[in-house]
């Protein structure tokens, strides 16, 4: 209920003689009642369940969990960080809860919440790369979709080192010397010779197997086999392909592996990858499942890929976007989550999350403090198998 306050408006004199004198005194010394009641304006009581503003006390010392507690209460993004750290640990409570795939689906055994997680390629090039490696390889995340360079940044990073650079650098520079350049990250141009020199012969192997036992290749079949090719424990890949986690890449021409495909066409021509086989593996993922989660880092391709398969079950159940997109501009990129709720890719009682940051500075404390926090629960399983 609003409280009440009394106001004392000054009351002005009509009359004239030496009363205006003293009435236009008293107007000096009071401030006027229109001020007066648009700044001290009576506010409504909050509910008592409304969080208050507090943030971390380093007088309690150094405690990065401390610090991280702290996000919920501290305001601005530091608390979109709070809150998608909620909805990624209810994600992961979720997914404890095991259920058996009905007779006839397409999955023999699903978990509680199957999780999706989609990033783009630039954070493979980074070190954000260790942290969905560590997702990957204690099975914590269900289904992944990412784009080509997201594919073949982590198996260049076995071949030859991403180096530290700075935004600033000549590109002219740069191209006469024979480095690219992402963001403030230098990649030497010979990562890609040995990439293709390493690619090529497993691609020549592949058209023999389609040729010979009639495989037929999908995007997410030809990540597998680069996964097991790679052999490093040290790749994203290796390990979704030694876990059985599948990796969705519709676009898997746009990059480097593009390049090195349209070069093999030439020289032994034949090769296909069918991708109406994945759409309809990946979108059998979020059909089948009891519930849905979408982690997404980044935009574009990877962002609506995922959101499109939920789609297909009218909606994912828990959603954490982290980007720097606006929608100012109309771009799926940029766009709220609850632009997804309008077209059913998420579900309309969902609580879902934007973090507007950079994932390089947030993911890592995000799985610091959900999945790195609950490794025990989420990989009790895995022990057994």
């Amino acid at each position: 209920m609003c409280c009440s306050v009394k106001w004392h408006p000054l009351t002005s004199e009509t009359t004239s003689s030496p009363n205006v004198s003293s009435t236009l005194a008293k107007m000096v010394d009071q401030a006027p009642s229109v001020a007066m009641e648009a700044v001290l304006m009576p506010s409504c009581d909050l509910p008592d369940d409304v969080p208050k503003i507090k943030g971390y006390d380093f007088n309690q010392g150094v405690n990065l969990k401390g610090v991280l507690d702290s996000f919920l209460t501290t305001g601005f993004q530091a608390s979109s960080l709070g809150l998608a750290i909620q909805e990624i640990n209810r994600m992961i409570e979720k997914r404890a809860e095991p259920v058996e795939a009905e007779e006839g689906n397409e999955t023999s055994s699903k978990p509680g919440c199957t999780i999706f997680l989609g990033y783009t390629s630039n954070l493979i090039s980074s070190g954000v790369r260790e942290s969905i490696r560590y997702l990957v390889e204690h099975k914590m995340v269900d289904v992944i979709v990412t784009t080509a360079g997201g594919i073949e940044e982590d198996l260049i990073k076995c071949l030859a080192h991403t180096y530290l650079g700075d935004f600033s650098l000549s590109g002219k520079e740069l191209r006469l010397r024979g480095i690219n350049r992402v963001g403030n990250l230098l990649v030497p141009n010979d990562n890609y010779c040995k990439f293709e020199t390493w690619l090529i012969p497993i691609l020549d192997q592949m058209l023999l197997e389609q040729n010979t036992e009639g495989t037929r290749w999908t995007p997410s079949k030809m990540i597998h086999r680069l996964g097991k090719e790679i052999n490093n424990t040290d790749s994203v890949y290796y390990w979704a392909y030694k876990n059985n986690i599948p990796v969705f890449s519709p676009a898997l021409t746009d990059g480097s592996l593009g390049d090195m495909i349209y070069f093999h066409s030439f020289r032994n021509p034949g090769l296909i990858l069918d991708i109406v086989e994945d759409i309809r593996r990946l979108n059998s993922q979020a059909v089948f499942a009891k519930k849905t989660g979408m982690i997404i880092l980044g935009g574009g391709l990877v962002k609506h890929h995922i959101a499109n398969a939920n789609l297909m079950r009218n909606g994912a159940d828990y959603v954490v976007y982290v980007n720097t997109g606006q929608e100012f501009d109309g771009s799926d990129s940029g766009a709220r989550p609850d632009e997804a709720v309008s077209w059913g890719k998420i579900r309309t009682d969902a609580k879902p999350v934007k973090v507007y940051a950079d994932a390089s500075l947030v993911f890592p404390l995000i799985v610091a403090e959900t999945f790195a926090l609950h490794a025990d629960k989420l990989t009790a399983g895995n022990k057994a198998d």
